[in-house]
């Protein structure tokens, strides 16, 4: 008789650890769908904010004006499949300072819920 007891014990036990390894799954799975939605995107914006500093270092080189400024970075951000338009790109020149300002917001999708991830790049350099 004592042997049908730890019998049966370890079978109430053994669905406990299914439950928890099925939970276990469903959460690693979670994390990874949302890794694979946010991650290219957090890698995409990092990279535009490089290019707008990059902008703003060449701005003192000859026939690097604010068009040209604007046109670089929305052409960076068509490459980069972020929605930044003519309207959310300001520059502006100042003496002897560069102002660059990139407002726009990047919506990520899931099945439950959409992310809007909103982004205001400010970058303030002297002109050399």
């Amino acid at each position: 008789m004592p042997g049908d007891r730890r019998v049966m014990r370890r079978r109430s036990e053994a669905g406990e650890g299914r439950f928890g390894t099925l939970f276990a799954l469903v959460v690693v799975g979670v994390a990874i769908y949302l890794g694979v939605k946010f991650v290219p995107v957090l890698i995409n914006v990092y990279s535009f904010r490089d290019s707008i500093d990059e902008q703003a270092r060449f701005a003192g080189t000859p026939h690097h004006d604010e068009d040209l400024i604007k046109r670089n970075l929305l052409a960076r951000a068509r490459e980069l499949d972020l929605p930044v338009g003519a309207k959310d790109v300001f520059v502006e020149r100042a003496g002897n300072q560069i102002r660059i300002r990139v407002t726009y917001t990047v919506p990520v999708e899931t099945p439950v819920h959409t992310f809007n991830m909103k982004y205001d790049e400010n970058v303030s350099l002297p002109i050399f």
